[in-house]
């Protein structure tokens, strides 16, 4: 009973851990948001000491900050993080779809082939109820497009690292769009032409378009920050 008991109790965790990082993404929580526990465990119908761990584990991740005797909050935001984060997603992305390129395989261009066309078919902003919101289809597939560039590293740890950052862009990224929806980051010719420069498995030009990718969506973020 006990064994039952645990490996429920670990599967709650698990599902908390993923709609809590989910709605976080999707800006549902935005930066600063107050986390509490006993909200969060009867909007998920999930108790609250998988709530807790869930928690916990996102604030290893810096998703999440564990603030005194206050609780938890979704992380903040700021320019010089910002700055600091993109540019260290260029240097480690760089090596990891250098890296990815160098290892081509048939089946990893097919993962792309498939990343890709989902989010070009997708559009990144709806409208739901009359308002003009987040498309959450289109941040599933962006962050799919964007570890299958990588993910053919042969390197987990790399990979990892690359996950880990990417879930911090696409919080800004989210965040900016739910807040200016009528003023969305158009990306997909950049997508385009970063996935045609792939399959060519063209390194340099890849790396090269990635970075101007990447400073791009910052300079874009940076408008709307204060």
């Amino acid at each position: 009973m006990s064994i039952f008991m645990s490996s429920n109790s670990n599967l709650q965790s698990v599902s908390a851990y993923s709609k809590i990082r989910e709605d976080i993404l999707a800006s549902k929580f935005p930066p600063n948001h107050k986390l509490k526990v006993k909200e969060l465990s009867g909007l998920y119908d999930i108790g609250v000491i998988p709530i807790r761990e869930a928690l916990s584990r996102l604030e290893s991740e810096e998703l999440v900050t564990h603030v005194g005797q206050t609780g938890f909050t979704v992380s903040q935001i700021s320019k010089e993080d910002l700055r600091s984060l993109v540019e260290t997603r260029i240097l480690i992305e760089s090596l990891a779809l250098e890296l990815s390129i160098k290892n081509f395989s048939n089946k990893w261009e097919e993962e792309l082939v498939l990343a890709f066309h989902r989010l070009q078919r997708t559009d990144r902003v709806v409208e739901i109820n009359g308002l003009r919101t987040i498309n959450r289809n289109w941040i599933t597939y962006h962050h799919s497009f964007h570890l299958t560039l990588i993910n053919n590293s042969g390197l987990p740890w790399l990979n990892k690292f690359c996950s880990e950052l990417l879930d911090h862009s696409t919080k800004y990224g989210v965040f900016i769009t739910v807040e200016y929806p009528n003023f969305p980051r158009k990306s997909a010719k950049e997508h385009k032409d970063l996935y045609d420069c792939v399959l060519a498995k063209d390194s340099e030009s890849s790396k090269n378009l990635l970075k101007q990718h990447y400073h791009t969506s910052i300079e874009h973020i940076l408008k709307f920050l204060t």
